[in-house]
């Protein structure tokens, strides 16, 4: 179901979904089998977005540590 996304497909999908549910909730019981499968497919797509979101912070501080990390070892060898 849920494949490999660029963010900006995923900012577009979930905002997407958000309206739809949003129309749908209006119409029908928040209980309703068709609410419900929309506001999990859009729970399930925030969470692959912030999944995302911290995986990309994780290896920004990564490389950056390992940029620092390098720069110092070569202060420290001269």
């Amino acid at each position: 179901m849920l494949r490999e996304y660029r963010e900006e497909e995923l900012s577009i999908t979930i905002e997407s979904l958000r309206c739809e549910l949003l129309e749908v909730a209006q119409e029908r019981s928040l209980s309703d089998r068709t609410v419900v499968e929309l506001s999990e497919r859009l729970d399930s797509y925030i969470l692959l977005a912030q999944n995302k979101m911290m995986e990309n912070l994780r290896t920004r501080k990564s490389s950056s540590r390992h940029r620092s990390d390098g720069s110092n070892s070569r202060r420290t060898m001269n």
